[in-house]
């Protein structure tokens, strides 16, 4: 168009020049002149008048992609489930790229969130989906590719690593898919991947809080099953608390009265969590279950023992103390697989070891007691491995020496205060470090 203007400048410089050489010029060659010259400009007017439809409609179609793109933005701001936008997102999309059909496939957390319409044949969706099980990737198909399908476009919706699903459209009605088209495509698989992630991060958080108070509400049923109060005489006081690392588990400890003594149980179920805790929940009923039925305590750890080798995985065992405590100061003890029991007399320490195996491995096991007598003062201290074995920063255990010399410090002070002081040990020790382990501990205090 430059050229043309070059054109009709030069020919209306040389009329003026002709016109100050003094020439006279006859009409018809002036009026000849003057029609090439309105030819021209004519034709200039009609080229850019053209030139000005084109960009008129080049300014229209990108205003109407920049007005797509905000509607489409603010639509995936406000939407939560990525299957609410399917068919909004269709209608505003059709209004740029006037597809015949479209396809949305994404797979969240599991799940495969479908979506086809087609506004023209209905068998596009299905030829594009024959089409697209060889491809990868962005897809374009293009008339002259020589396809079922005239043209596709069809974009992967991904974030960082994840691949979510693609979003495809099928055969525009007017020319092909352009590169506009194509950036359009790719923008909505970007908000969509985006309200993807935002929904599984959702969804898990949901599942995490659900879990949260389920575990809360196990944790409150679990603290009811121990005892509400320890039983309490002139002869004997018992102190005890149970903690488990994550909100329930395996540990367990009962004191129950019956007739004039004191069946003292402390529990450690093999594993952590929820299924230990089950465990524990089972081992305590059972346990109250066959006390009313005044066996020996050597009975009562086989009746025990048989019904937890019936119940149990083959993976799994209770290690358990069971110590009847008498007026008289006789303590008849069984000890399955636990831990040593430490007894003090006058600051002396005595370790009474583990006779027999944890319950629940093989049956027909004879649980043979131990008699204990107690002097006044005596002290008895019972434990799971989550004492001995609890970290610090740096990675040690407690240890049983640690345990022992705390015991041997405060051996002759109250039941309560011995275990509030090997619980201040214990803290101490343990600083900020997670507790890795279910820890119980029950200390027995004789008065004669």
């Amino acid at each position: 168009m430059v050229d043309n203007f070059e054109a009709l400048y030069e020919k209306l410089n040389r009329l003026a020049k002709m016109a100050s050489d003094d020439r006279i010029l006859s009409k018809k060659e002036m009026f000849g002149f003057l029609e090439q010259v309105l030819k021209q400009m004519d034709q200039l007017r009609e080229e850019y008048t053209k030139l000005l439809q084109d960009h008129l409609e080049e300014l229209s179609r990108t205003y109407q992609e920049i007005a797509t793109l905000f509607e489409l933005n603010s639509m995936f701001a406000n939407v939560v489930d990525p299957s609410e936008i399917f068919e909004p997102l269709t209608q505003t999309l059709r209004q740029t790229v006037a597809f015949k059909a479209i396809m949305i496939e994404l797979t969240i957390l599991g799940n495969v969130l479908e979506y086809e319409k087609s506004f023209d044949r209905q068998n596009l969706i299905a030829q594009a989906k024959h089409l697209l099980k060889d491809f990868e990737g962005v897809v374009l198909i293009e008339p002259e590719h020589g396809m079922e399908l005239k043209n596709l476009l069809s974009v992967p919706v991904r974030s960082g690593g994840t691949e979510w699903g693609r979003i495809t459209l099928i055969e525009k009605e007017d020319g092909i898919f352009t590169a506009a088209d194509r950036k359009i495509l790719e923008a909505v698989a970007f908000q969509m991947a985006a309200t993807c992630e935002r929904y599984t991060r959702l969804r898990r958080e949901i599942e995490r809080q659900r879990i949260r108070e389920q575990l809360e509400i196990a944790k409150r049923i679990q603290t009811s099953l121990l005892p509400k109060r320890l039983p309490r005489s002139h002869h004997f006081e018992i102190a005890a608390q149970m903690v488990p690392a994550i909100q329930v588990g395996g540990d367990y400890y009962d004191a129950i009265l019956i007739g004039q003594c004191v069946l003292v149980t402390v529990a450690d179920v093999s594993g952590k969590g929820i299924p230990a805790a089950l465990l524990m929940t089972s081992l305590r009923s059972t346990l109250r279950a066959l006390v009313k039925n005044a066996f020996g305590l050597s009975r009562l750890a086989e009746e025990l023992n048989s019904v937890l080798c019936e119940d149990l995985e083959e993976d799994r065992f209770v290690t358990i103390v069971l110590m009847c405590l008498h007026e008289n100061g006789e303590a008849h003890i069984i000890n399955a697989g636990h831990n040593p029991i430490v007894h003090v007399r006058n600051g002396q320490i005595d370790l009474l070891e583990a006779r027999t195996l944890p319950m629940g491995i093989m049956k027909d096991v004879n649980y043979e007691e131990t008699v204990l007598k107690l002097d006044p003062l005596d002290t008895l201290v019972i434990y799971t491995d989550g004492v001995t074995e609890a970290r610090n920063q740096a990675g040690e255990e407690f240890g049983f020496e640690r345990l022992v010399k705390t015991v041997k410090k405060c051996w002759n002070k109250s039941a309560d205060a011995v275990m509030k002081e090997i619980q201040d040990e214990l803290r101490f020790f343990c600083g900020d470090a997670p507790q890795h382990d279910d820890s119980t501990l029950v200390v027995v205090k004789y008065f004669g």
